[in-house]
Parts: structure tokens; sequence; C-alpha cells
């Protein structure tokens, strides 16, 4: 893959990768937590086999993109934004798996945003109306708390080995494929640049989005498993409430790593999809 960099405004650097593919529409992917943007390399390709240009981004604290201390969601909007800039791009759609996906649906601030697609994404904490843990495996629940607690909690508790081997059956049989090796490979890449993207992941997790959920009018498409135990079904029903364009696809029988590995046509075309439709609506390709 490519890697690229670009200098931001306020001189933090922002690593990002394309598919190669010159149109001024294109798919921006979000990774989820502890996956480098190498995750996305098959679907640049795949993207690129359809004439779909596409880019996969690292935020604040992956790879070589500099930490931002007490990043909240939308400040990744903001480097997206500076992004499709240099890129020329004149309308996007924004692709976000797990914790990327409230990363993408911040996107929706810049104009130039035709829709979300967001896989297994999380609501906002700390709501009235969502009991943010329920349903939530273990592991998940412990993450959290250490990070409410101390951030360097969190860090040692990810460094356990015995930590993060609990999985849903649908999962584990997920992890047994050819697309688990792309995602242990982009984790492993993010673990040799240590642990600013937690630091940086948490921060915006636990903190206000930086924006109103329900001020997003672009379409957005809401992919979830009902036996997430990762991201439960309960924040994408908080999503599909609260955002005024949205449609919920819940697949049965699915968890966090299956609903993505399994049913990436389908995430494929919905994404191709709302670009196209975007363009139709008189943005420039």
């Amino acid at each position: 893959m490519d890697y690229r960099i670009l200098t931001l405004r306020d001189g933090r650097d922002l690593e990002y990768a394309t598919n190669g593919v010159d149109h001024r529409a294109a798919i921006i992917m979000h990774q989820g937590t502890l996956a480098d943007l190498s995750v996305w390399g098959s679907w640049l390709e795949e993207f690129a086999g359809l004439g779909v240009a596409a880019v996969a981004f690292n935020r604040s604290g992956y790879g070589r993109s500099s930490a931002k201390a007490g990043r909240v969601t939308v400040d990744v909007a903001h480097d997206v934004t500076e992004l499709a800039d240099h890129l020329g791009l004149t309308s996007f759609v924004s692709v976000g798996w797990s914790g990327g996906g409230s990363h993408a649906l911040a996107t929706a601030v810049d104009p130039r945003c035709r829709g979300v697609v967001t896989l297994a994404g999380i609501a906002p904490f700390a709501q009235d109306d969502l009991d943010f843990f329920d349903g939530l495996k273990a592991d998940d629940v412990a993450e959290y708390r250490a990070a409410l607690r101390d951030i360097d909690e969190l860090v040692t508790l990810m460094e356990d080995p015995a930590h993060g081997n609990e999985w849903c059956e649908p999962d584990r049989w997920a992890m047994s494929t050819p697309a688990m090796r792309e995602l242990e490979a982009a984790v492993a890449r993010t673990r040799t640049f240590g642990w600013d993207c937690l630091v940086d992941d948490y921060s915006s997790y636990l903190s206000p989005w930086g924006f109103d959920v329900e001020e997003v009018d672009v379409p957005v498409v809401i992919f979830q498993g009902d036996l997430d135990e990762n991201v439960p079904l309960g924040h994408a029903r908080w999503l599909a409430r609260h955002l005024m364009n949205s449609r919920l696809r819940v697949y049965p029988g699915e968890g966090h790593l299956s609903l993505v590995f399994r049913h990436r046509v389908d995430i494929v075309d919905v994404a191709r999809g709302l670009l196209e439709d975007g363009v139709g609506r008189g943005s420039v390709q």
C-alpha cells in the first residue's frame, strides 16, 4: 500500500492512501479501534476495479498520523475536510466500522458529504435513552471502565495477552477466514507505533462528539449484526432513532466481524450507490 503524508494546517501529519482512481467523488474509509488504515487495502482495490475512487486514512494517533490531545469526534471530520481539499474532492461518502462509525458520521458537517455508511458503529456515550453497556461483552466493558478511570490503566489492560479473547460464535467463524489476516496485519502495524491511538480514540468515544447527531441530514445506512457484543444492537437502534435520514439494516446471526466479512458485497453496493446518487444531485466527478 502506498502510504502518503499530508501536513495539516495546524502542523500535524495525516497518513493516508488512495486507490489510484482519479475522480473528484470518492469513498472515504474510517477504520475501527486498533486497526491501521491498511485494513481497507483489499477494499480500495475492489473499489478501483469498479472504477470508484476510494481513500483510507489514519486518524490522529494511528500510524504516522500525529496524536491530538483531547481529540473529540468532530476533530477527525475537520482533518477529513483538509484531506478532501488536498485531493480535490467535490463529493464523498464516508464508511466507518465500529469506532470509525462515529467519525464517519461527523464528516456530514462537510457540505461535500453525500452520505454515510456505518458498520456496527458506536452511539454517543452518556445518553439518557441509551444503556451504552447493555449487551456489551465483559472484555469491552472492562476497557471502557479502565479508560474512564485512567487511560494508562486501559493501555495496561490492552497489553495483557489474556485480554481480548472473548468473541461471539459468528465472530469466531470470521476469525478463521482470509479477511481476518488483513485485520490482524492492520492491528500489528498499529501496535508498532505505540498507544497514542487508544488515548485519542477513547477521548473521542467518552466525550461529547462536538456535533448534533440529529442535525445530520445526509442519507445514513446503518449495518448491524444482531449478535454483536462489541457494539450491541442497541447502539444501532439509537442511531436510527436520532438520525433524520437513516436506514437500519439488521443482519440476523451476525457479529462484529462476521457482519463486515460476510456482507462486504452489500456494503460496497450501498456505498457506491450513495456516491453515485450524490454525483447525480449535481456534484462534479
